[in-house]
């Protein structure tokens, strides 16, 4: 909770029936996380650029969980990704912290990223 904000602002789009959300800072190209709904099988996808674990912890002001995670194409060509069901309460958790959230995966910087209404929104979706 007293962790700074990483540097960056929340994007939302549609990906036909999917959604993205997703979180960089315009002075860095890359998406720092991201957040899709897989609306066919109903879950989220979580996502950070570069594959170098097979985990993701998402830490909130109510809920922590460790995620099992594999390599995926959300936040880049090349990424570490988790997928959870969009009824999962860790995503209640996420919407409703105060301030933001922490993403950890082993081999990068842990991000705490704002709970602003795109995340809500990609929950939503989903639902």
């Amino acid at each position: 909770m007293d962790a700074p904000q990483t540097p960056g602002d929340w994007s939302y789009r549609s990906l036909g029936s999917d959604t993205l959300a997703y979180f960089g800072s315009p002075s860095n190209p890359q998406t720092a996380f991201a957040m899709t709904c897989r609306l066919s099988d109903r879950t989220i996808e979580f996502g950070r650029p570069g594959r170098t674990a097979d985990q993701m912890m998402i830490r909130t002001e109510t809920a922590s969980r460790r995620l099992t995670a594999g390599s995926g194409e959300i936040a880049s060509p090349t990424s570490t990704v988790a997928r959870i069901a969009a009824r999962d309460p860790l995503l209640d958790a996420m919407a409703l912290t105060k301030g933001r959230f922490a993403v950890e995966t082993p081999g990068f910087p842990t991000i705490y990223v704002p709970a602003w209404a795109e995340v809500t929104r990609v929950i939503e979706d989903c639902r």
